[in-house]
């Protein structure tokens, strides 16, 4: 089983499956956040999905 440190390397590294992974771990997250008042805003989902991968791509891991 891959560690999310692992899965991020991965992904920065453009390995497409690893971005899944992660998106698929965050998605629950993603929708909780996107629904805050009984109704899922499909705009704002979108924008915290942009956003989750941007910073994805941009986290610095440490050794």
């Amino acid at each position: 089983m891959e560690t999310i440190t692992s899965l991020v390397i991965e992904a920065q590294g453009g390995d497409k499956k690893a971005m899944e992974q992660l998106y698929q771990q965050f998605r629950p997250l993603l929708l909780k956040e996107s629904a805050r008042y009984g109704e899922l805003d499909l705009d704002c989902y979108q924008e915290l999905s942009e956003h989750f991968i941007r910073l994805i791509l941009d986290f610095k891991v440490r050794p």
